[in-house]
């Protein structure tokens, strides 16, 4: 068993060696390490090159065009020759074991076709991990079919975001289906590449064990932006490619699973409402307010109760 570890990066010149490193560093040495560049314009290719000069597993690749994350992903795809494809963005990192123990739920469980792992929140800010999403009584022990992978992306804010998960694929199961990254997509690629896999048969499992170290944009310690995450909030991109999602078969016709789809677009539109309101109050964007407002009724009791909870905080402060 053999993993193809893809590492696109753009624009990361000044941080991608901790993805790079932690990579290096496993447990479990990758068969390859394909390092793809989404046509940088600054010097990033040079700077991979010369952080992976002294090692043979390493391959930097190029994109024709600069198309994103799907595309880089998919040229990773396209020239990765090992048994399972592991994917990692130029922000996040892997623990040490990551590989390690994904491999060992392969072996025990050989007729998977995909695998994943929890996330622990990286906290860049700190330089600390900071809590973990998943855990043990929220995995399933068994198989995970479609209906159960759209039942834990509902987005509703309370439980964890499977479309967030880093999902490992057995090459010959996206070769023999022709099934690749939506390159048309900058935003959501990951669920409606799940989507795909789990429509084609693909067995799926995952492990609750955190492994996949996600850099959160706004650390949960140092309650400072990242400066090294390039994950951007784009609800509207989401929500687009969750409607796109629900005229893929087997989901157009399903009733319950439509009501999965609804649900996550709900889920999502609900957290685009408060991201905006807390944008929109701090840079006192009153029309903004108003027009959102009108056109989404909903938005006016979350707007409330996120005011009433920040008004509650600034008093429990001053007492």
């Amino acid at each position: 068993m053999t993993f193809s570890v893809i590492l696109p990066v753009y624009k990361a010149a000044s941080f991608a060696a901790r993805a790079i490193r932690s990579v290096q560093e496993q447990t479990l040495s990758p068969h390859e390490i394909l390092i793809v560049d989404d046509c940088s314009p600054d010097d990033t290719l040079a700077t991979v090159r010369r952080l992976t000069e002294d090692d043979p597993r390493v391959r930097v690749l190029q994109t024709v065009r600069n198309g994103g994350p799907s595309l880089a992903r998919n040229t990773g795809i396209d020239h990765a020759t090992g048994d399972w494809i592991a994917i990692l963005d130029a922000d996040d990192a892997y623990a040490p074991t990551r590989l390690e123990n994904l491999a060992s739920l392969i072996r025990n469980n050989p007729a998977l076709d995909v695998v994943a792992d929890g996330l622990a929140y990286y906290d860049a800010g700190a330089a600390v991990v900071t809590g973990a999403a998943l855990g043990s009584d929220g995995v399933p022990a068994g198989d995970i079919a479609l209906a159960d992978y759209l039942a834990h992306t509902t987005a509703d804010g309370k439980s964890p975001d499977w479309g967030l998960l880093k999902p490992v694929f057995r090459r010959d199961f996206l070769n023999t289906r022709s099934i690749r990254y939506p390159v048309e997509q900058r935003h959501g690629e990951d669920f409606t590449l799940m989507l795909r896999l789990l429509s084609a048969g693909a067995r799926f499992r995952v492990s609750p064990e955190p492994l996949y170290l996600y850099t959160q944009r706004e650390g949960a310690v140092s309650r400072r932006p990242s400066e090294i995450t390039r994950t951007s909030i784009a609800y509207g991109a989401l929500i687009d490619a969750a409607r796109d999602a629900s005229g893929l078969p087997p989901i157009a016709g399903d009733p319950a699973l439509e009501r999965l789809i609804a649900k996550r677009i709900e889920g999502l539109a609900r957290l685009d409402d408060a991201h905006f309101f807390s944008v929109a109050v701090r840079r006192a964007n009153i029309m903004g307010l108003l027009r959102r407002a009108v056109r989404r009724p909903g938005f006016v009791l979350l707007a409330g109760r996120q005011s009433l909870a920040a008004l509650r905080r600034r008093l429990a402060r001053r007492g």
